[in-house]
């Protein structure tokens, strides 16, 4: 990604001009890496952007779907 990406993203998700500014000055020590982007986001009270954290969705289940049902009359279907 690049440093206007990081920006654009932050600034759609609500974050202030401030701390886009500032977060990037960090980045720029550290490396543009998106765990690093998200830890200062987090720092700053603000939700994660760029990392997905797959163990929060351990409430999906797939039991929800319907059993498939066979077509019985296939051989008289035209």
């Amino acid at each position: 990604m690049k440093v206007s990406d990081f920006s654009l993203e932050m600034g759609l998700n609500g974050v202030a001009a401030e701390d886009i500014t500032a977060i990037l000055d960090v980045c720029e020590t550290r490396g543009y890496d998106l765990v690093t982007v998200d830890d200062e986001l987090r720092k700053r009270g603000y939700d994660s952007i760029f990392t997905v954290d797959y163990d929060a969705y351990d409430d999906w289940n797939d039991d929800d779907y319907a059993s498939i049902e066979p077509f019985p009359y296939r051989d008289s279907y035209q």
